[in-house]
């Protein structure tokens, strides 16, 4: 911070700011967030190196540009400026944006999966939640196809587990944190340890 508060020029700042990239950075998040994007939960290490992306945008918040607990790791379309960026909705506007390294998720957004449909949708069940959905763009359409497909094939996975050992542990395997779009596992899980039918009816968390 000490050289931060130094740097007096555009070019000295930014060579302060792009710390951050360091290779050692870039790897414990990696292993912090199991190499998913902290955002919509989309694997991308197989495909793409990943952003280490500041929570609170570092061109808006620089003496938080080195803070460990204000970084996370992004895929390009969540943190791109199409999407979140620099954005940093204040209360008044909605946010601020959940932070996955601080909060669950879970209480401020839903998961959600139609078997009629079989879409995987993201919905916000608060404020926050529901800014933290649109301008993250949870629900684009690329994401949702991709993550329904993943998800629809879990929901069969859990019809087979009502009776089949092995559907129940790719299913236990699935809701794990490492795993990709774990809360729809776990809100299928969930649904089964409830005795939820797994019918034609959505199901929500």
């Amino acid at each position: 911070m000490k050289d931060l508060q130094q740097a007096k020029t555009v070019d000295a700042r930014k060579l302060v700011l792009d710390r951050y990239r360091h290779e050692d950075v870039k790897d414990a998040l990696v292993a912090l967030f199991h190499g998913k994007c902290a955002y919509c939960e989309s694997f991308i290490r197989h495909v793409d190196y990943g952003h280490i992306e500041h929570y609170r945008p570092k061109a808006k918040y620089p003496k938080q540009a080195f803070t460990w607990a204000n970084l996370v790791l992004a895929c390009g379309v969540c943190n791109g400026s199409e999407h979140k960026g620099d954005a940093f909705p204040r209360k008044a506007d909605g946010g601020p944006l959940l932070n996955p390294s601080a909060e669950d998720p879970a209480q401020h957004l839903s998961f959600e999966y139609d078997p009629q449909t079989r879409i995987a949708s993201v919905r916000g069940r608060t404020t926050r939640g529901d800014t933290t959905e649109k301008c993250l763009g949870l629900n684009r359409k690329e994401l949702r196809t991709y993550r329904s497909t993943r998800v629809k094939q879990l929901w069969f996975i859990a019809q087979q587990a009502v009776t089949d050992s092995e559907a129940r542990q790719l299913l236990d395997e699935a809701a794990s944190a490492s795993e990709e779009y774990s809360a729809f596992a776990n809100l299928l899980r969930d649904a089964l340890l409830k005795g939820i039918s797994l019918s034609s009816a959505p199901l929500k968390s």
